[in-house]
């Protein structure tokens, strides 16, 4: 398989990816794959964002209201917090606690990044605070579109009961 080729079907293969992954993957130096990533990104054939530390890549395929969720579904402690918020329906950060076994102070910055990415929100109901997904179509939409291929056999039946929604 040639270089292009490759580098293109690893960004297919795993929306989000950053360069560093590419090198790991494909043992190629920084220069090659930049080239490459600079070459697919003008025929339109990729895209790119960069978010935080690191630029990532994404087929032209993906919409860009979908690259936090790519991003944060990643993470297995966000994987699973946005499981347990669609599983549980509205859960509260004691119910969280108690279902998430992370201590509460790396549940809050997960939650808040979460939070600051758009992706879950918080609301008041009857002076309770809850987290609940912001727009859990698009959610749904991007796991079934890209992620049958994330979920693991640590989480058991949980694709199933979150495709069933």
């Amino acid at each position: 398989m040639q270089r292009r080729e490759l580098i293109l079907k690893l960004i297919q293969e795993t929306p989000g990816i950053n360069l560093s992954s590419l090198m790991k993957k494909t043992g190629m130096e920084t220069g090659v794959i930049t080239y490459y990533l600079n070459q697919l990104e003008k025929q339109g054939i990729i895209k790119s964002q960069k978010a935080t530390k690191h630029r990532r890549y994404y087929h032209s395929s993906v919409l860009e209201e979908e690259y936090p969720i790519i991003r944060n579904i990643r993470k297995p402690t966000k994987k699973q917090i946005l499981f347990k918020i669609i599983v549980e329906g509205k859960p509260s950060f004691k119910e969280l606690t108690l279902k998430i076994d992370k201590s509460p102070s790396t549940l809050s910055w997960n939650l808040s990044e979460l939070i600051d990415e758009g992706i879950i929100e918080k609301h008041m109901q009857n002076g309770k605070e809850y987290y609940r997904v912001k727009n859990i179509e698009l959610l749904k939409k991007t796991f079934q579109k890209e992620f049958s291929k994330l979920f693991d056999e640590s989480l058991g039946h949980a694709e199933d009961i979150f495709l069933a929604l």
